[in-house]
């Protein structure tokens, strides 16, 4: 299953921002267990940088976006992408770049905790972390031993 997380749950996980940070950390948890295949998009990095740098300092912030690049799969973003993302009947145009970016990687679904997002009318299903973090618990499914039989 391929997931494209949206940037307010990689920073949510990444600088502690409560109540939003346990469903956030639970989500990288996920996908550290190979649950499912994450994606963020190239425009991503730039924002996650930025927010975290004003939280602390650039060199800080440089050593957590190579690390999220080394755990993540990142989708380019190409001329074609942004004016597909204008074309989308949304208002907020990184949320489209984020959806034209999870079509063209084949994705899933996106997961934020965006509500204008989630309603928004994408071409990828968007869903919040609990749903996601709920999905995966669903599959696991307990082992329920029979008693012998008497016969």
């Amino acid at each position: 299953m391929k997931v494209v997380i949206d940037n307010n749950v990689v920073v949510d996980a990444l600088k502690p921002r409560p109540p939003f940070d346990a469903e956030a950390k639970a989500v990288f948890r996920l996908f550290g267990e190979e649950k499912f295949e994450p994606y963020v998009t190239a425009n991503s990095l730039t924002d996650i940088f930025y927010v975290l740098q004003k939280a602390g300092n650039a060199s800080k912030a440089k050593a957590v976006v190579a690390n999220l690049v080394s755990v993540v799969n990142v989708i380019p973003l190409t001329e074609r992408d942004c004016t597909d993302a204008l074309d989308l009947p949304m208002n907020d145009f990184e949320d489209a770049v984020v959806a034209v970016c999870a079509k063209k990687a084949g994705a899933d679904c996106i997961v934020s905790r965006d509500e204008k997002f989630i309603k928004a009318n994408t071409g990828v299903k968007v869903i919040k972390p609990v749903d996601l973090i709920a999905k995966f618990k669903a599959e696991v499914v307990p082992i329920v031993m029979s008693p012998p039989s008497t016969k």
